[in-house]
């Protein structure tokens, strides 16, 4: 029986693949977007501010992605085997493993852990960037709404100093 079947090392391999190019696409956007914040010097600064964090903190998130794409593959390479093979023992206690085995079993979760805590902190991060991304929308859309009155007020001003003025 082989230890890892084929179906699990195809599905790990794609999905090792679709996080590797997902991360490796916005990581290559963001430094490009970086990189074209300095030919903007017209841009006003607090926009430049907020395009400027959202693109570090796309970036980190693209440095997770690659982080849990090469926890994954090495999941999928070296470890997967050995705990198939522990699995098939079907050892009801786990005093019958011997020392070595306990230790593999040790790093095997925290293994698992460490990945799901990064799957964690890329969750977050994106809640992050999606919030302030609505929070960048909400101040932009109420500055509008502020110049707009500005604007109407000013208008009608000027249209009442007229009527004034002929009278």
């Amino acid at each position: 029986m082989t230890p890892v079947g084929w179906p699990q090392s195809i599905f790990g391999a794609l999905l090792v693949a679709t996080l590797l190019s997902v991360a490796v696409f916005y990581a290559w956007r963001q430094v490009r977007a970086l990189a074209g914040l300095k030919w903007r010097p017209d841009l006003p600064e607090d926009e430049a501010k907020h395009q400027r964090w959202q693109a570090w903190r796309r970036l980190v998130n693209s440095g997770l992605m690659l982080l849990l794409a090469g926890m994954l593959a090495g999941a999928l390479i070296y470890l997967e085997a050995p705990a198939q093979r522990l699995a098939d023992r079907d050892v009801p206690d786990t005093s019958a493993y011997t020392p070595q085995e306990r230790a593999f079993l040790r790093l095997y979760g925290g293994w698992w852990i460490t990945s799901l805590l990064v799957l964690l902190a890329i969750v977050f991060l994106a809640g992050l960037d999606l919030w302030a991304t609505y929070r960048w929308g909400v101040w932009q859309h109420r500055k509008i709404q502020a110049d707009r009155r500005a604007m109407v007020e000013r208008q009608a001003a000027r249209l009442r100093q007229g009527r004034d003025g002929d009278g």
